[in-house]
Order: C-alpha cells, then structure tokens, then sequence
C-alpha cells in the first residue's frame, strides 16, 4: 500500500467548503481523509509531508494549452509540456487540437493520451478539433473522438465562422455531454491587425484588432446557444463588451462559461512597448479599461476560470533575432530606416505566450491585493476546470477523488528566470519580473511529480 500523509497544511477547498488547517491522508492514489490537525489515527508507513505554512489545494486544472505535439517538437512536446506543467502547480491540462496533424481522428487522440502517460507528470486531456483539419467545413466524428478520451471540442486558434457546422456541434455537444470552446474572432475586423487598436498601435504603427472583433462574435455565438442547451464555453476572454455580452446571454438562458488568461488581467497593450513579440498574442493586450473589467469579473464571478493559453515558440517564430534590442522603436523617431521593416517584423511573428509557469504566481496577486479570496482562486484553477471538463474526482478533495493536489507557498518570493523554465518556449513578458507565491510540491495520483528546491522567503 503506497501511503502519504500531507500533515499541517491550510486546506483550501471550496467543493468541500473547507478553508483551515487540516491534515490530508493518501492511499493508493485516492483521498482517504481530510481531517483536523493531529486526529488521524492510524498513519504508520505514510511517507509524511510536513505543509506548515503552505496551502494545500486540489491540484490546478488549466484548461487551455498548446503542447505543440505532435508536429512541432522545436517549440513543445508533451513531456517538456506536461513537466512545465507541474511545475506551475497544474496536475492536469486539456491540450487544444491544433497540433500537426490536428487532433481530429481517434489515433491523435490515443497518442497524446499514451504519451502522456509515459512522461508520468501532469494529466493530460486531449481536446478535439471541432472541423476536420481545423478548416471549418466538415466536422469531426464526435462520438468517435469523445470515445477515444476527448473531453473538450475547440478549434481553437480558428473561429467557426459556418453557422450550420456550428449549430450542429452544438447539437452533438448537447447530446454528448461535453463542451465546445470557442475562439470568438470576426477575422474581418483583424486580419490587418497585430495589436490591439489604440494609441500604442498607432504610436508603433501597426495594424489595430478592434475590440469589436471578438464581442461581436461572442454575441454571435452566444444568440445562437440561447435556448439550445448546449455547454458553450468562450475562450479568452479579452474585453469588458464580451464581458456584458457573457452576462445578458446568461440571464437569457445561455448555458455558457468563459475564461480569462493571467496575461489579460495582468498587462495592457502598452506592454508591446517594453516586450515586442513576446507581448503579442491573439486575442492582443487590451487597454486599461479592459483590464479593469476583467479584474472585476474575476471578482464577481462572471469569469468562471483561469486558464493560460499556454502557447511556446521557438525564437525563429517570435522574429527575435530582428526584433531583440531594436523594437520597439522610438515612436518619436519617424526617420528611423528600420521603423517600416520592424513594424512588419511584428505583424508577422507568431502569437502566443507561454504562462504554464507563471499563471499562479500572477493569480495570487489578485489573492494578496484582496480582489479575490483563497478560496476563489482555487474554484478559477481547480474546481470550476475539472467541471468544465465534466472531472467528477478531480478538482476536489474529497473523500475518494483523485490524489491530485497542488501545495503552494503564497509568500515565496521567485524571480522569472527563462533558462530555468521547463517549458522549451522562452517567449514570456513576464521574464525578470518576481512573483510571490509559488507551487513547492505538485501531486497526481498520490505521487510527487514535482517539489521545488529550496528558496528563500
């Protein structure tokens, strides 16, 4: 029998309703009691883990990453992924489907899943393309994919621009029982863009991605859920109209949740100013406004959860080697020769940012300006995913769940060091910037698949 016993920790569980000090006992990779400090009986041949100090949560659930596997081992593999992964504190991850080939056919599906459980870090669930080859034409056989382990539909990175395609995934979805998530983006208001639309755009001079191009899909494809009873879940949610969209559909009647990256309630466009490509993703950086509203929705419960987007790059991807110590220009120096060929270079690098690593430090920087609690944290990474992706044993630490559990120390003060990630993408805007708060121990299946080294406070 393979026993551990995690002993003066802070529980913090919000499924249970628990926030205090309480000891927790493993046996053979399931919960077996949670219990008050010092009153567990029977504990001999535990492997003991001593959390004073520290939290002990359900492990973190991220439920938008890209593993990059197969088809692009120069930016991501599952086992670099998954390794990143529980190192932020995440047992398991849902891993969207556009790898190469796209994860559209069962066989993708099963090697992510036994790849996964090779590396033997964090869990791993596949998510399906909704369209075959990520095209938005055919759609994808969804019992055949959600029988292979699919828990989760997206073509993500693409919106889906056929109503009939989308209303029939929202038909199967609701027969199936799991979700779609969606990438809300009118391309015809972005294509010509790089960054959002505002001043630093037009400082930059680089092409604008208005705010409308995703609220107004996002209305879009939430009329079209209001009175369907599908499960749809909106991807990145980037603005405060998506935000005010998101609430009225609810009260309509859409069965509708959505998520936001640490990136989005962190940073505002004028980031790109100081980070180049490493602050450009799409959907972009807002402005200010927009931030502030995130935040607030955070607060207030419109948001249900955090997810990363994760998303490695080689440096080729990222143009780095032209954009490293030149951009962004002086907006001031018109007469710069390289103005016109930077501003093209940034147009043109990959979007995306990594954030595996860094998404609970910069959520417990909304727990330690008092936005949100302990407690909602932990619903944002654990509890509200692992619904999402219908987990009933996970994100809970009850009685005979999955031992999967996250330990963290919120006053650990860490500096971002990209040579220290394991993630094989170095493209973060955070890099240099310290955090406090940090993952110390990482637990799946009642194993340690990750403890930090020492650090000092």
């Amino acid at each position: 029998m393979n026993r551990l016993l995690i002993r003066d920790g802070r529980i913090v569980d919000p499924g249970q309703g628990l926030d205090g000090n309480y000891d927790v006992l493993i046996e053979d990779g399931r919960i077996v009691e949670v219990a008050l400090r010092g009153t567990l009986g029977n504990v001999a041949e535990a492997q003991v883990i001593d959390a004073t100090g520290r939290w002990v949560t359900p492990g973190l659930i991220d439920p938008h990453v890209h593993l990059r596997d197969p088809g692009f081992p120069e930016k991501e593999t599952i086992e670099s992924g998954l390794r990143a992964a529980a190192a932020g504190g995440f047992t398991t991850v849902a891993a969207m489907a556009n790898t190469s080939p796209v994860n559209d056919s069962p066989e993708i599906t099963r090697y992510m899943l036994e790849a996964a459980r090779r590396v033997g870090a964090a869990r791993l669930i596949p998510v399906s393309a909704v369209s075959k080859g990520l095209l938005g034409r055919e759609p994808v056989n969804y019992d055949e994919m959600a029988a292979a382990g699919a828990r989760l539909f997206s073509d993500d990175g693409m919106p889906v621009d056929d109503e009939p395609l989308l209303l029939g995934a929202y038909d199967h979805m609701k027969r199936i029982g799991f979700a779609i998530s969606l990438h809300e983006e009118e391309r015809e208001l972005s294509s010509a863009g790089a960054i959002n639309e505002g001043a630093t755009a037009m400082a930059l001079g680089l092409g604008g991605i208005p705010v409308r191009a995703e609220s107004a899909r996002v209305s879009r494809d939430l009329a079209l859920a209001i009175g369907n009873g599908a499960p749809v879940h909106i991807a990145h949610v980037s603005t405060a109209e998506s935000i005010e969209v998101i609430r009225a559909a609810r009260k309509s009647g859409a069965e509708v949740t959505c998520e936001v990256t640490p990136h989005h309630f962190t940073l505002h466009d004028s980031a790109v100013m100081r980070f180049g490509a490493d602050a450009k993703m799409n959907p972009p950086l807002r402005g200010i406004e927009d931030v502030n509203a995130l935040e607030a929705a955070l607060a207030d419960a419109t948001i249900d959860m955090i997810a990363t987007d994760h998303a490695p790059h080689d440096p080729g991807s990222k143009n780095a080697a032209l954009l490293k110590g030149c951009f962004p220009c002086d907006p001031v120096a018109r007469d710069c020769r390289l103005a016109s060929t930077q501003a093209h270079a940034m147009t043109a690098a990959a979007n995306g940012v990594i954030g595996l690593e860094t998404a609970l430090g910069l959520a417990l920087s909304l727990v330690h300006r008092s936005v949100i609690t302990p407690s909602r944290m932990v619903e944002l990474m654990a509890l509200n995913p692992a619904r999402l992706l219908r987990l009933t044993q996970a994100g809970t630490l009850a009685r005979g769940a999955m031992a999967d559990l996250t330990i963290i120390d919120p006053e650990l003060r860490w500096t971002v060091e990209s040579a220290k990630l394991f993630s094989k993408g170095r493209n973060t805007p955070f890099a240099g910037m310290t955090l406090k708060g940090k993952a110390t121990m990482t637990v799946v299946g009642g194993e340690i698949v990750y403890q930090a080294q020492q650090e000092s406070k």
